[in-house]
């Protein structure tokens, strides 16, 4: 799963910010930058040009890969420009075919259907050459719904696109005029980009782009570090066994069989082996609830090491220990560890 970042010119960032904020996100081996042609609210309007041209320089010289956003008016053909051109509505079937027959675009993901990508098929586009990035959404409500956003990216799988989407920044400069963040799923407009960007991979997001003109060089540093295609849930330790929050630290899978109260991991009782310890029995069992992240012990025998999440309200168990809990905001991520996802816990 690839990253990037947005930089604009002509909404008050300056120069210099726009720049670090390159070279830093280049230096964590980010891949996009997103920018875009056409933006009514700018109001450097005297240096904007300029403050273009050493956006697109910057990201040249650090081998970005430059998204422009045009529509059909800001579009000129300019074959000679290091970018890919993302192709806003209002571009027609025709002309887009014969784009992606010479030159990498971009389509946008939040709008396309299967007719409009038959129709390409139909006149012989390079779906080589094609990605697709869903639009964002600076006013507050109007973002992607969830079951929207992971049908429309099945609907570009199927036809081989791969589909990336935005989240928001909370702690650095929100983008001018609205300044309430710029995600793609309205659901992670107040979400930190740690979460967002978590949420995105574990709903098998191809890129993630921050879409706000300057994050934190520490939100970056999150979106850099969100591992593709395994879901990772911020717990707290609820044990002091050294040997519990050992096994915790591992990555697991869940298995392809779905129980009904549980998500089960795989290799629980493997990694408890190769340990070549136990885990003793809590002193006083305790009832599980949701987001419970439970261990067997020794008294259950065969199951000792097997690592579950509660999905339910179960009763105590003297042969299971509650060893951790996933925090309350995160519980919704635990729906989306399908059946052999890969998920694991990061301790706060």
């Amino acid at each position: 799963m690839q990253k990037g970042i947005s930089v604009y010119a002509g909404l008050g960032y300056t120069v210099q910010e726009n720049l670090e904020l390159i070279e830093f996100a280049s230096s964590l081996g980010m891949k996009y930058l997103f920018t875009s042609a056409q933006i009514p609210e700018a109001s450097d309007t005297e240096n904007v040009e300029d403050e273009f041209l050493a956006i697109l320089t910057a990201a040249m010289k650090n081998n970005f890969e430059i998204i422009l956003d045009v529509s059909p008016d800001t579009f000129f053909n300019g074959e000679e420009l290091p970018v890919t051109p993302r192709l806003d509505d209002g571009f027609d079937t025709p002309r887009i075919a014969k784009l992606s027959r010479t030159r990498k675009i971009q389509l946008n993901a939040s709008t396309v259907d299967e007719d409009f990508l038959n129709e390409l098929k139909k006149l012989n586009a390079k779906f080589a050459n094609i990605t697709a990035l869903h639009n964002f959404y600076p006013r507050p409500y109007t973002g992607l719904d969830s079951y929207f956003f992971i049908n429309q990216n099945k609907i570009l799988h199927d036809f081989g696109i791969a589909a990336g989407a935005f989240i928001p920044t909370l702690a650095g400069k929100r983008r001018p005029p609205i300044g309430e963040g710029l995600p793609t799923l309205e659901d992670c407009r107040n979400f930190s980009a740690d979460l967002s960007a978590r949420y995105l991979a574990a709903l098998g997001t191809d890129f993630i782009i921050i879409g706000d003109g300057l994050p934190t060089f520490d939100e970056c540093k999150a979106l850099a570090e969100v591992k593709d295609d395994e879901v990772v849930l911020t717990a707290q330790m609820m044990t002091d066994d050294e040997i519990s929050k050992e096994l915790l630290s591992k990555t697991f899978t869940r298995r392809p069989d779905v129980a009904k109260s549980v998500i089960r991991a795989i290799e629980g009782r493997q990694f408890l082996k190769s340990l070549g310890a136990q885990i003793k029995s809590d002193d006083s069992p305790k009832n599980r609830t949701f987001g419970d992240v439970t261990i067997d012990n020794s008294n259950f025998g065969r199951y000792e090491g097997e690592v579950q999440i509660i999905d339910d309200e179960l009763p105590a168990d003297s042969r299971v220990n509650v060893a951790a809990r996933i925090i309350e905001e995160e519980f919704f991520l635990t729906r989306y560890i399908k059946p052999r996802q890969k998920f694991s816990f990061k301790f706060v």
